[in-house]
């Protein structure tokens, strides 16, 4: 059996049978595209910027939400979750803020968070008031603590100033403090330059304390100390020169119409000079004996028969009250005679002898130094029941030079 040769061109045997290719699969759909890209620059964004300002978080989240209208519902979804997520639970961050925008309007909160912050505003305000009213009345009681230490002079340790010598300077560098022709105020018996007399020496003393040096006199200062003050010498003719002394240290440096000088007020034993930019006085109170005596007329008292009660002081005394320094002196109108004449009695029951039948001419001699010290017991028992030592400073002057030095 013979077989017949294939032609040349006959087509070679089939391979095996191969699998169908796999059809591609659905193109990615546009809207999904869009998400996709969304969520990934979402995110992005919220990772570079997350402490973005309010303002641009807004229009970030108003412009997310404006491009997804042709993304159907599903966008806003992812978003709100995306915010959620890197929000951290802070409500003050910019997705937090998107959650709010989204949530519901409810006026009744923001108003009472509107009342809230105003009463914050209203505390904060008044705390600053009463900080700022604290802190000038702190620096108003600084300044007075100021002043008052600048109107203080410091003395040394162990400084006695009651304790030392009088001193004659005669190259004249700390005295005399002020010149009799600069001074207006002087009565004419004290003027000894001019009734005539040639040397002034007698203004070069001056007193030196023990252990150290007084300081010099300063107008400005005492009249600083004494603002709205009284100062009041009280007593015999002595202290008289005494205030005048005082009156023409410090009118020195008080302009013109600033100082005034007021003698016999009310028809009475009261001198007052004034310094009206300060406030202050310096005065002088009529009363030789300190106690009432037949004596008391300031202007008519150069009387032989003298007279004292010496219990009778509340006619002078009411005239003390009220003044901050006191200053006391009664001396040179007891060396007239070694006894006194006391209206009997003494003013015990009737305080004001004039008033009493017979007046001053019943009385009875005492020894000088009995009466002296009966009279400083009177003195000194109305200063302890009327002074109030917080108030009022008092000093009473000892012996001190005549007029005829």
């Amino acid at each position: 059996m013979q077989h017949r040769r294939k032609a040349a061109s006959a087509p070679a045997p089939a391979a095996a049978k191969q699998a169908p290719p796999r059809r591609p699969s659905a193109p990615l759909s546009v809207a999904g595209l869009v998400v996709c890209i969304f969520l990934v620059a979402t995110f992005l964004y919220s990772e570079v910027k997350p402490a973005s300002s309010p303002s641009s978080s807004s229009s970030s989240s108003t412009t997310t939400t404006s491009s997804s209208g042709g993304g159907g519902s599903d966008l806003p979804l992812p978003l709100q979750t995306t915010a959620a997520a890197t929000g951290g639970g802070d409500g003050g961050g910019a997705n937090g803020r998107d959650l709010q925008e989204a949530s519901p309007h409810h006026p009744d909160l923001e108003h009472q968070e509107d009342q809230q912050h105003l009463q914050h505003q209203e505390e904060d305000e008044e705390e600053e008031t009463r900080t700022s009213k604290s802190g000038s009345h702190e620096q108003q009681q600084q300044r007075e603590g100021e002043e008052k230490n600048e109107a203080v002079v410091r003395l040394p340790a162990g400084c006695e100033l009651y304790k030392g010598r009088w001193t004659f300077d005669a190259a004249g560098e700390q005295v005399p403090l002020y010149k009799e022709s600069e001074c207006e105020f002087l009565t004419e018996q004290v003027t000894c330059m001019r009734n005539g007399r040639r040397d002034d020496s007698y203004q070069r003393w001056r007193w030196q304390p023990d252990g150290c040096d007084l300081p010099r006199f300063d107008a400005r200062l005492l009249l600083e100390r004494l603002r709205n003050k009284r100062l009041m010498f009280v007593g015999d003719s002595l202290n008289r020169n005494q205030w005048e002394s005082m009156v023409c240290l410090v009118q020195s440096v008080v302009p013109r119409g600033q100082k005034t000088l007021q003698k016999f007020v009310n028809n009475g034993s009261l001198n007052v000079f004034t310094a009206h930019e300060y406030n202050a006085t310096v005065e002088f109170y009529w009363a030789p004996f300190l106690v009432q005596s037949n004596s008391d007329n300031p202007q008519v008292h150069s009387i032989m028969d003298r007279v004292i009660a010496w219990r009778a002081i509340a006619k002078h005394a009411k005239n003390w009250k009220g003044v901050d320094y006191l200053i006391f002196n009664t001396y040179i109108w007891w060396l007239n005679t070694f006894e006194m004449k006391v209206v009997k009695g003494g003013g015990r029951h009737h305080q004001d002898p004039d008033l009493q039948q017979g007046g001053w001419s019943k009385y009875a001699l005492v020894d000088r130094p009995i009466a002296y010290r009966e009279v400083l017991k009177t003195w000194a028992k109305w200063v302890d029941r009327h002074i109030d030592p917080n108030k009022t400073t008092v000093f009473f002057m000892g012996v001190s030079p005549n007029h005829v030095v």
